[in-house]
């Protein structure tokens, strides 16, 4: 399901016009610009789409979760509750944040179960970041109770989920803060990118501020003549990625539909075979980036496997997943960072280290052994979905 599907000449144009106009940093050089600003575009753009006041845009997805945590404050010793099922980036901004990531359980869904979290909180808890996992949302109201029962923070790792929608409002745009990422492999690209959404103004200016070193920006004056509200580092998108991002944005509802499309023609194909798909708390908002089956045991999941690959269309069973689950992670449990934060993993010194080893998540292991998935494209032929289609029935048989 890359964007990079649907490039085109509007792409091409895009980026040519920044180069012609020879100004690809996002501030600075006020006066050759014309008040041309891609970035701050492509900002206000995704503030008005998704319903946020604003938006921040960012270096990559990873980059919008350390910046929106810096600037909540979260630091050694705090607490985030998160899922053991997510891309490796959502646990790596916390640990970078010197604060504890503590892994639930997920559900059917694929998302953390709501229903595990209160037996997480602690005296250090801080904040709850569900993710929305392959393109659908968690439960953002049962989340959002939770939060308000403890008095924490509700972030929102929207990162794979761009577009979807939970209840008629658009994933990242519930909790005080949400992230999306705009790596090669999202419904928009921008090749590396991320956005940052929030409705709280002086949290957003936290995050503009540390993003660029700390800068108060001033279109006024000249960029060396700005002061500095704080420390900070460089997560500066640039103007050419504000560009490919304003098409990408535009292009978003039409990719939606076209994957929606596929995915609906390949249920409704088989719906005799009688699958269980992802139990999801609002199935109308979901991407449809995959497709996903949930078999009656491990066994089952592998046989379904073997006949989908015999039959000419694969399948991955979600507990081999190595990009997205945490049991696979073997530098996290060794600790082995380079930065002034370690992991917590193994510090027997520290005085409160959470458990959160692989024997921890009996359920997210007993859920992801018998989930078998199926990838979708933007653009797909009939050649290829019959051939999905026919893969699915084919798995089914050997069940």
């Amino acid at each position: 399901m890359p964007g990079f599907e649907l490039f085109d000449q509007r792409e091409i144009d895009a980026v040519a016009d920044v180069l012609r106009r020879r100004i690809v940093h996002r501030y600075s050089f006020q006066g050759v610009r014309n008040d041309i600003y891609k970035v701050e575009e492509f900002e206000g753009a995704c503030a008005r789409k998704f319903g946020a006041r604003y938006a921040l845009g960012v270096s990559s997805g990873s980059a919008a979760l350390y910046v929106a945590l810096k600037a909540c404050g979260i630091g050694p010793g705090d607490e985030v509750i998160t899922t053991p099922f997510t891309f490796i980036a959502s646990v790596e901004a916390i640990l970078e944040c010197g604060a504890i990531p503590v892994l639930g359980e997920i559900d059917e869904s694929l998302n953390l179960d709501p229903n595990c979290v209160e037996d997480l909180v602690s005296e250090r808890t801080r904040a709850v970041m569900p993710v929305h996992m392959f393109g659908a949302s968690a439960d953002m109201d049962a989340f959002k109770r939770v939060c308000d029962d403890y008095g924490l923070m509700l972030f929102e790792d929207a990162c794979q989920a761009m577009g979807a929608t939970y209840k008629g409002r658009y994933c990242g745009s519930m909790g005080l803060w949400g992230t999306f990422s705009l790596d090669p492999y999202k419904i928009v690209t921008v090749g590396e990118g991320g956005m940052v959404l929030t409705s709280d103004q002086e949290l957003y200016h936290r995050m503009e501020y540390y993003h660029d070193h700390g800068h108060v920006h001033d279109k006024s004056i000249d960029r060396g003549a700005e002061r500095k509200a704080c420390l900070g580092f460089n997560f500066r998108m640039s103007e050419i990625q504000g560009a490919l991002g304003l098409v990408g944005l535009d292009k978003l509802d039409t990719a939606i539909g076209m994957l929606r499309s596929t995915r609906d023609r390949v249920l409704s194909e088989v719906r005799d075979l009688g699958l269980k798909t992802r139990v999801l708390p609002d199935p109308e908002g979901e991407l449809a980036t995959q497709i996903v089956f949930l078999l009656p045991d491990g066994e089952s999941a592998r046989r379904f496997q073997r006949a989908a690959k015999e039959a000419g269309f694969g399948c991955g069973i979600l507990s081999d997943n190595t990009w997205h689950y945490a049991r696979h992670w073997d530098t996290l449990r060794d600790g082995k960072v380079y930065s002034r934060v370690r992991c917590p993993y193994d510090c027997h010194h520290a005085d409160h280290v959470p458990s959160y080893r692989p024997v921890e998540w009996p359920v997210t292991h007993s859920i992801l052994e018998r989930a078998a998935v199926f990838g979708l494209d933007i653009v797909m032929d009939d050649a290829r979905v019959e051939a999905l289609i026919g893969a699915i029935r084919a798995g089914a048989k050997a069940l």
